[in-house]
């Protein structure tokens, strides 16, 4: 069954300001790998003529995930059945301005467009709009994913139901 078209344009924001924090920085320059000392020391980030720690540029491709619950992946009104397989197809960020110790986030994130690629899969695409507690935009992430819907693949088997092959 194909996704609801009629939730292209519905957008969401985040309930609560993300506070960016040393702790939040440190993390995230260890989960990315990223080795440039700008992400956890104030003074390599004022020799690269930032004010104070930024965050590694793919930082702010999590943050969906935890500001919104990878809204609207979870709405009824959406469509997708339970246990649709999800794969992410394309991921994009635009940045204004580095993500910076200190920054109070919010996140307001918009069902871009559903596109039906098949009988079985669709692709949906979310667009992310990432600013400052003041308004001040900060930077963009999108995410296509293609999802494959539950009735397509029978796992106890490993291949596709008949019905649909």
């Amino acid at each position: 069954m194909p996704l609801n078209r009629a939730v292209i344009g519905r957008s969401t924001k985040s309930e609560a300001v993300l506070m960016v924090t040393e702790d939040t920085l440190r993390d995230a320059a260890a989960q990315f790998e990223e080795p440039l000392a700008a992400y956890r020391d104030a003074e390599a980030a004022r020799a690269l003529g930032y004010p104070e720690p930024i965050a590694p540029p793919a930082f702010a491709s999590r943050l969906w995930f935890r500001m919104v619950w990878a809204w609207p992946m979870y709405e009824p009104d959406l469509g997708r059945e339970p246990g649709a397989n999800l794969l992410l197809a394309d991921l994009h960020t635009v940045s204004h301005r580095p993500i910076r110790l200190g920054d109070r986030l919010t996140m307001t994130s918009t069902v871009a467009d559903i596109t039906e690629i098949s009988r079985q899969r669709d692709i949906i695409h979310i667009q992310n709009e990432i600013a400052t507690e003041d308004g001040e935009p900060v930077c963009s992430t999108g995410y296509k994913f293609v999802i494959s819907h539950a009735d397509t693949f029978d796992p106890a088997a490993g291949t596709k139901k008949e019905a649909l092959a």
